[in-house]
């Protein structure tokens, strides 16, 4: 007798399974399933069927963070090992603030209320930003007249909300939702008032964790509900102070438009502190920063088991970029070491490097919060962090393919497109952040892939840094490829150069000492400037073939030209040395040499050079393709 398939999900799968089987029994072997009242009961039970498999697959992958798709069990799961995803944000900015009090304002100190209004504008819009807490200072002298100082004022954007909740039997411990989805919880202030006829009130704390709260902690923890709002749950007299009835909880926080007020940089004060005939000044410190969205569901997978990992303490570097990443969403990638990697080691030290999403920068105000927040409290007391900023470099590609026209419709053009689509897409997803290499070998894999007619494919990188320059003052510059060079390929963009008290324009190239000879080509060379013309004028530095340093003299740096920022300084890695790795600061010898090699640190952003082939600036295009048809042989 015939065995029912149940493993089947698929309904016209089931239905003909069904069929199968009631054909298999001697009273149904002769019967037309298709032309009877049968064939309806069999599309009901193949539906039936169908909708259960459906439901048990959804149930299954509702089940673990990986598969989940609805946000209430994604955040479900994260709860479940101690991760409460991530509020919207509130742009912060900074600025000084300066009140000279009204005549009537006598007293030494001012406090400056969290409910002072300011407001800056963004291409049309007026935003409402606020001070995070009550901030009181004391009076200063200044020119002679008396002054409230507030230097470095924080202020958050968004609208002040206040909610109220009173005890009852029946939930002590909560859940107390809080109606607001554009709530930023790190402005969440909760207080405790007794009850509403005495209205003595108390701070409650917010905490994440059991370690040392007792029985009388006044303590809340924050959580986000399966409807997609965050909810406060209070102690129950064991684990935190347990609530009583009649108790009225006050909440009040910032509701914020997300990074909708991202990059504000000027801000007025709406009303008086002191009094009228007060007068206030501001200036900016650092424009408005670090607004984001929610935490996404994707953000919340990969961070969940991230900062479950950490145990909530930061030893390893990956517990530092863990949480990190989770604390702010305008950082794409973090990089950290430590001190004993770099040369010459630096002991008792973590280096971190953040890159952030195109379009944010990371700023000092930035840094100080993941350095006080996030990394202090959870590091080793005797470890010290500090910041690196990130140094891109930028990788140059001149690609030579033949392809064979008798296999593809395309044209030539469209095969250099096709080619230049790849390019791109390596880069987009394997490049441009903090502890990524480039491999020549993949990027050729991927255009022979992608382009069937390609037939061959030679691929010559070059490297270029980009020098912030003091122009018009005397200065030494030094630009570190990381990588072993070719000698005869350094190259830089126009300049006009002080020497001799005359100016030149002029570019960079090196010339090898006669030691450096093939096939390894170790040693140094002088790096001279060039007239157009092709006259040396003078010497500007020397460079390292080996570690890819280029050290440039203290010289006078007049201008640039075209539209450029920052001079540009290209060279070509050693034929030897084409994959272009991130890995910690490490040297090694040449056997051969005895020469010292280096190869790139972990602060290193490789990216793809899309500079525009320029006359003016004397640049080479940063993508070369060159697409060529395979000649037959005669």
């Amino acid at each position: 007798m015939a065995q029912l398939n149940v493993t089947e999900l698929d309904f016209d799968q089931i239905k003909s399974n069904l069929k199968a089987f009631l054909k298999s029994q001697t009273e149904f072997s002769d019967y037309n399933f298709e032309g009877s009242s049968f064939a309806v009961l069999i599309d009901l039970l193949a539906y039936n069927t169908h909708y259960n498999g459906v439901l048990a697959s959804m149930l299954a992958n509702e089940s673990f963070l990986d598969s989940a798709v609805k946000r209430e069990s994604v955040a479900s799961l994260a709860k479940a090992i101690g991760y409460t995803p991530r509020s919207n944000r509130s742009p912060t900015g900074k600025v000084n603030l300066t009140i000279t009090p009204a005549s009537g304002y006598t007293s030494t100190n001012l406090t400056l209320p969290r409910g002072t209004t300011f407001t800056s504008s963004l291409d049309g819009v007026t935003y409402q930003f606020y001070p995070k807490e009550d901030i009181t200072v004391s009076k200063s002298v200044v020119d002679n007249v008396g002054v409230f100082v507030f230097n470095d004022l924080e202020l958050k954007e968004g609208i002040r909300v206040t909610n109220q909740f009173t005890v009852e039997t029946a939930s002590p411990q909560g859940p107390y939702v809080i109606p607001n989805k554009r709530i930023d919880t790190s402005t969440i202030r909760v207080r405790v008032q007794t009850s509403l006829s005495d209205t003595t009130l108390t701070t409650w704390n917010v905490v994440d964790k059991f370690l040392d709260i007792k029985s009388d902690t006044k303590a809340w923890w924050l959580e986000e509900g399966a409807d997609g709002l965050y909810q406060l749950r209070f102690g129950d007299g064991v684990i935190g102070q347990k609530l009583t009835v009649d108790n009225v909880i006050i909440i009040d926080y910032i509701a914020t438009k997300g990074d909708d007020a991202n990059g504000c940089k000027t801000w007025s004060i709406s009303s008086t502190v002191t009094g009228s005939g007060e007068t206030a000044s501001l200036t900016t410190v650092a424009n408005a920063s670090s607004g984001a969205a929610k935490e996404s569901i994707d953000s919340i997978r990969f961070n969940a088991p991230r900062v479950n990992a950490t145990r909530d303490r930061a030893v390893t570097s990956k517990d530092y970029q863990s949480l990190i990443l989770a604390s702010n969403p305008n950082i794409q990638s973090v990089a950290v070491w430590g001190g004993e990697k770099n040369d010459p080691p630096i002991y008792g030290k973590v280096f971190i490097s953040l890159n952030p999403v195109s379009g944010y920068t990371i700023t000092t105000q930035d840094q100080d919060n993941i350095l006080n927040s996030i990394i202090n409290p959870k590091t080793p007391v005797a470890i010290q962090p500090e910041f690196v900023d990130p140094e891109f470099v930028y990788i140059g590609l001149k690609i030579n393919a033949t392809y064979d026209p008798k296999v593809t419709t395309l044209s030539q053009g469209q095969i250099k497109s096709a080619i230049n689509a790849s390019v791109n897409e390596y880069f987009d997803l394997n490049l441009n952040k903090l502890n990524k290499s480039f491999y020549i070998s993949r990027i050729h894999d991927l255009i022979v892939s992608d382009s069937s007619s390609v037939i061959s494919v030679n691929i010559e990188p070059y490297l270029q840094k980009r020098i912030d320059l003091t122009l018009n003052s005397p200065f030494a510059y030094e630009a570190k490829f990381n990588s072993k060079v070719q000698p005869r390929e350094l190259k830089s963009s126009y300049f006009d150069v002080e020497l001799a008290e005359n100016t030149h324009k002029v570019y960079l190239s090196d010339t090898p000492a006669s030691t450096v000879v093939a096939p390894n080509y170790s040693g140094t060379g002088i790096v001279n400037f060039i007239k157009t013309d092709g006259t040396i004028v003078g010497e500007a530095g020397t460079i390292d073939y080996d570690s890819g340093t280029v050290s440039l003299n203290s010289m006078t740096i007049k201008s640039l030209y075209g539209t450029d920022k920052k001079l540009k300084v290209r060279i070509k890695p050693h034929d030897s040395y084409k994959d272009i790795t991130t890995d910690a600061l490490i040297r090694t010898s040449d056997t051969s040499t005895a020469a010292v090699v280096a190869k790139p640190s972990r602060n290193t952003v490789l990216t793809l050079d899309d500079s525009a082939a320029s006359s003016t600036t004397n640049t080479d295009v940063g993508v070369d393709i060159t697409v060529t048809p395979e000649v037959e042989e005669v």
